[in-house]
């Protein structure tokens, strides 16, 4: 095996040195070390294609040091999606290209992709919540079946310009986050004054509109589930953890960049919900974590992890709400469950080391 089949390139968005989840990269590039691996974090915009060599970081002698090295025969793409990915995209899909470059997995593109690959499921399309594309008569049509709508960016994160329409008696009342991120609530008169306010907020960008579902514990605090479910060293997908998300009350998302905190699921049922339905929920979470990746790798291509995000409305029915394919894992630090930590950070490693022996029909 040529050296550089032993190298795992975490693909990233960088700044010169700048770039985020360092901490992580760093745990990431010493149990590859371990495990006779080179990990190296670099940008898709420094490629050199012609010389086959990429400018990146490495962590050696503790610190992150500049390097050059050859592409990296897998890579672990970390370039999260949103507006700066297009200045990326051209030089991703150009690694995707290269036959000789095997990606752990390939991104998701965004939510409504993801939904309407997920509403051929017999088993999980019953847990979609109903989703159209964002116009004006379809927030109108919502509102009159529900009285209340989400409106949701298709590329957005951390709940960040994620409303809540609801109608009230002439008038509607605005409320969820910001694009800086800043909770706020507005009154808006009229349906000239909601088709205003939309499209202001809108501005062009490709939103979802979904019914509002009430997935708040019973004094308004807004909360969701994260189900981690991973690769592992030998190519089968695995639930590493689950941790609930709350939220701040003035808030209508439950994501920790808004404020929110996490705390262990089973307490946090058993707090909230009788036994029976406790029973319930935990089982069709498992289902979700089971059927999930495997049906969306059937129509979408190889995936690495997933982090899930499922809802529980206050009648304690399930929803998925959300799927990402770069998923965050500050959860478990959060929740005080080491096993899951070290899974989280480890199993990205064990499943390129998997690859390695694949491609070269072990060694």
């Amino acid at each position: 095996m040529r050296a550089n089949q032993r190298t795992l390139g975490i693909m990233t968005r960088c700044q010169g040195s700048h770039f985020i989840d360092k901490g992580y990269y760093k745990k990431l590039t010493l149990f590859g070390r371990k495990q006779g691996i080179r990990v190296f974090v670099f940008s898709p915009r420094q490629v050199n294609f012609s010389s086959r060599t990429v400018a990146g970081f490495e962590y050696r002698n503790g610190a992150w040091q500049s390097d050059t090295f050859p592409l990296p025969a897998f890579v672990y793409d970390r370039c999260f999606v949103g507006p700066a990915y297009r200045n990326y995209k051209p030089f991703v899909e150009k690694l995707q290209n290269d036959r000789n470059i095997t990606f752990l997995g390939h991104g998701l593109s965004g939510k409504w992709q993801v939904h309407q690959m997920l509403i051929h499921s017999k088993q999980l399309s019953p847990l979609l919540p109903p989703t159209e594309l964002f116009t004006h008569s379809a927030l109108q049509e919502t509102l009159d079946k529900y009285n209340a709508a989400i409106l949701k960016p298709m590329a957005g994160t951390h709940g960040i310009g994620v409303v809540r329409v609801k109608r009230r008696k002439g008038d509607f009342e605005v409320s969820g986050r910001s694009k800086d991120n800043l909770p706020f609530r507005r009154i808006l008169q009229g349906e000239a004054g909601l088709k205003r306010f939309v499209s202001t907020f809108t501005n062009g960008r490709k939103f979802l509109v979904q019914p509002y579902l009430e997935l708040h514990t019973p004094d308004g605090s807004p909360f969701d589930v994260r189900v981690l479910v991973q690769k592992n060293g030998e190519g089968e997908w695995e639930t590493t953890g689950r941790a609930v998300r709350i939220g701040d009350k003035r808030s209508i998302t439950s994501n920790l960049h808004g404020g929110g905190k996490a705390v262990p699921l089973a307490p946090f049922l058993s707090r909230h919900y009788k036994p029976a339905l406790q029973t319930r929920i935990m089982q069709t979470i498992d289902q979700v974590a089971v059927e999930l990746p495997r049906f969306l790798e059937q129509s979408h291509g190889r995936l690495v992890e997933l982090g899930i995000d499922v809802g529980i409305d206050t009648a304690g029915n399930v929803w998925i709400i959300e799927v990402n394919s770069r998923p965050g894992r500050t959860v478990f630090t959060m929740i005080n469950d080491p096993a899951a930590q070290f899974h989280s950070i480890t199993q990205p490693v064990r499943y390129a080391h998997y690859l390695m022996k694949e491609r070269v029909g072990g060694y």
